[in-house]
């Protein structure tokens, strides 16, 4: 190469300016991660031929470069491009039995959650997969409408719902006023506790809208409160009562053992006169029809001292037993 004859003509420079830009293009090209952006480099370094002045060897020398670097990008372009169409049919045939089978189910399913849940999925399945326009718009459209058709199916189902729950809350709520009522006024506490635990029991798997739920519920719970505040009033009341009744008793048998005991010393008394009494007939020897009968009624009032102390302690173990029971501590 003579440099001379280039710079005479500027010609050389030229040459040497394009041939800067053509490796600075190259090598972006090269590096670039995106075919298409590779391609726009080498656009760009095309572009700067247009209008220079080279001679024809130089021209043709980078050109050739040039063309050479073009036909590897197209050629991986045409290569990436034949692999996307392969893998979209792929794809599409793929996901089209799905979107069939999920448009099968928005039909027919009863279960439209899992309906629902399974088209949700061909529809991640469709954003993430490799097709071309016209195949996503196609399959995108069929699972819409069958998107549209649960839709459809699930208002039918809530309108039928709300239908159904109305109709159960209007019962409920009879039951429950009517549950309410007997708790506030009824004296039957164990046959109001079971008509409530029965409205309770109502609830399980019942067709209701969550706010009517809430709302009977709190007020049969209000039911229960205050049963419960009564039955433990009533209680109280009656523990009350028997205490006093309770303390009566131990009244009574306390005096019951007073009269006893005055009428046992009485007794003994008495029984020590008669053994007095017997002592001197029987010492002097004489008149034994007396001392038989004497002896008799020493038998007998001996028989009533053993019957009063028995019932004095037969009462003592009654009346120790109920001090024991006013004093047991009151159950929590």
């Amino acid at each position: 190469m003579e440099p001379d004859k280039y710079q005479e003509e500027g010609l050389y420079q030229n040459y040497l300016n394009l041939k800067k830009i053509l490796d600075a293009g190259l090598a972006n090209a090269d590096k670039s991660a995106e075919l298409r952006e590779a391609k726009g480099y080498l656009i760009e370094v095309q572009n700067h031929f247009k209008g220079l002045q080279l001679r024809r060897e130089d021209r043709e020398e980078l050109y050739n470069r040039l063309q050479e670097a073009f036909a590897i990008v197209n050629k991986k372009i045409d290569d990436e491009r034949l692999d996307f169409e392969l893998t979209a049919l792929s794809n599409y045939a793929d996901i089209k039995s799905e979107v069939d089978k999920a448009a099968g189910m928005a039909s027919h399913s009863e279960n439209t959650r899992e309906a629902w849940d399974f088209l949700l999925t061909v529809q991640t399945r469709i954003k993430g997969a490799k097709l071309f326009r016209e195949q996503r718009d196609e399959l995108y459209g069929k699972l819409q409408a069958a998107f549209e058709m649960i839709k459809t199916k699930r208002e039918e189902e809530r309108h039928v719902f709300e239908q159904e729950a109305q109709q159960n809350y209007t019962r409920l709520k009879a039951l429950v006023e009517k549950g309410l009522i007997q708790a506030e006024e009824t004296h039957e506490y164990k046959e109001t506790r079971e008509f409530l635990k029965k409205i309770q029991s109502e609830f399980k798997g019942i067709k209701l809208v969550r706010e009517q739920r809430e709302e009977l519920y709190s007020r049969l719970q209000t039911a229960f409160d205050i049963l419960g505040k009564r039955l433990d009033e009533f209680f109280r009341y009656k523990k009350k009562n028997w205490e006093v009744k309770m303390q009566f008793t131990l009244s009574r048998l306390a005096a019951d053992i007073f009269e006893l005991q005055e009428t046992l010393r009485k007794e003994q008394a008495y029984l020590a006169e008669l053994e007095d009494h017997l002592e001197i007939i029987g010492s002097s020897g004489k008149d034994k029809d007396a001392l038989v009968g004497l002896e008799s009624r020493i038998t007998s009032t001996q028989r009533s001292i053993e019957r009063k102390r028995q019932q004095i302690l037969d009462l003592e173990i009654e009346k120790d037993e109920l001090k024991n029971r006013l004093e047991e501590p009151e159950n929590e």
